[in-house]
């Protein structure tokens, strides 16, 4: 494997920037298409899928629903509010009127709020490869809503509760539950860690010629396009999936992942491929936590690998503080163990996954449910945006200075002092 460069010489260079300019124009012009269909009458009727339904209480006191839905029309995601109380759930579908004549192309991409004439709820056959029935059948394993919502989360990305959000939150692992780039991680692991020893079994017999990498690499994007598609193309898994169809591209031409040059070659791709990522949070922290890992893997890639495991996750931990906290304030203690509950949840979710197919989900609710309930107090971890641009500067200077990882560091640690 080679690291660096990433091109042979100026022309790949060019021939990719190219590659991904024209990416970029087709996607802007897709959605622009998509944007003119939603805005070509400034009214627009028609039927939507329920994809987050909760409720809300401003100033003054008055309570509403926000209801985010997924229309039928061009597959556009929008948030709409209704003073009338709803209960309406995930994957309900309505029939909505939606005033559009103020919605740009901007907030379209960027994801936008309409308001509404009408919405209300109706009622249709499910299609057979609807997932309302993965939902049912963990729901009915657990007597306690809670946790079957949670489960519920973690399998299938469906919308949690305040309380449930709450008491994830203050954990620090919001990024567990949600599918993304940490679950196709974790489950192409457990994929190729299952499934190489049965192929090398045959392989040794009958086909000693293939490429095991390339066979099971195949076979595991194949069950990832699967659950993509039990999963409705949910952004997030649709983003992590295609960041590792490009990591596999890349691998395939001999180029080391873990370097900082792939990390931003595939950040580029999917900015061009998926335009509303310029405006996601969630993006954005997945590439920094990625970045953080290549810093240590950079500097501290000859530790032992059982201590570096550990360094790794606590590290990114720190790193990613200012971060977070510059655009989510709220910090608990019980945030410090997120590097343990971290290598905790690699051996939890198949073990969750096993006991849901054999019909004794509920064997861990009791431990979930204390885990859940421990106490904790809440405090304001604030920083401000200069900070945040000063602490990026750092970072990225210490790719090249060793130092300046421990000074990132330090000034994480010590933010700890000031919270309030």
């Amino acid at each position: 494997m080679r690291d660096l460069p990433l091109f042979a010489n100026k022309k790949e260079f060019f021939v990719f920037i190219g590659a991904v300019v024209c990416i970029a124009f087709i996607s802007l012009s897709f959605e622009f298409y998509r944007y003119q269909t939603l805005v070509k009458e400034s009214l627009h009727v028609g039927k939507a899928t329920v994809l987050n339904h909760y409720r809300k209480t401003n100033e003054k006191g008055k309570t509403y629903d926000v209801l985010k839905l997924k229309l039928d029309a061009n597959g556009a995601e929008v948030y709409t509010t209704s003073w009338r109380a709803m209960n309406v759930g995930f994957q309900s579908r309505v029939k909505v009127t939606l005033k559009v004549d103020k919605v740009s192309f901007y907030d379209y991409v960027k994801g936008f709020y309409a308001p509404n004439l009408s919405v209300y709820e109706i009622y249709e056959d499910d299609p057979p490869w609807n997932a309302k029935a993965f939902y049912r059948f963990i729901a009915e394993q657990h007597e306690n809503e809670k946790i079957a919502e949670l489960y519920q989360t973690l399998f299938f990305a469906t919308p949690i509760s305040k309380e449930l959000r709450d008491e994830v939150q203050k954990w620090g692992i919001s990024h567990l539950i949600a599918i993304s780039g940490y679950n196709v991680g974790v489950i192409s692991f457990l994929l190729f860690f299952f499934l190489r020893p049965i192929y090398r079994f045959f392989q040794s017999r009958y086909f000693p010629y293939r490429n095991a990498t390339f066979d099971l690499s195949c076979i595991v994007f194949s069950v990832l396009f699967g659950y993509m598609v039990v999963l409705d193309f949910m952004p997030s898994f649709l983003r992590a999936f295609a960041m590792s169809l490009f990591g596999f591209f890349l691998f395939s031409r001999g180029i080391k992942l873990l370097s900082f040059g792939t990390l931003g070659l595939t950040s580029l791709f999917l900015l061009a491929l998926f335009p509303s990522l310029w405006f996601s949070l969630s993006f954005w922290f997945s590439v920094a936590g990625v970045f953080y890992l290549f810093l240590f893997l950079h500097h501290f890639g000859a530790l032992p690998k059982s201590m570096l495991v550990f360094f790794i996750d606590l590290g990114v931990f720190f790193l990613m503080l200012p971060l977070v906290h510059t655009f989510f304030p709220v910090f608990t203690f019980l945030q410090l163990t997120t590097p343990i509950t971290s290598l905790v949840f690699v051996a939890f979710y198949p073990v969750g996954v096993l006991l849901h197919i054999l019909g004794y989900g509920a064997i861990l609710d009791d431990v979930l449910l204390a885990f859940l309930s421990v106490p904790s107090t809440h405090y304001v971890l604030n920083f401000p945006v200069w900070f945040l641009v000063l602490f990026i500067l750092l970072s990225l200077g210490a790719i090249r200075f060793k130092s300046l990882v421990f000074v990132c560091l330090g000034l994480s640690g010590a933010s700890l002092f000031l919270i309030q």
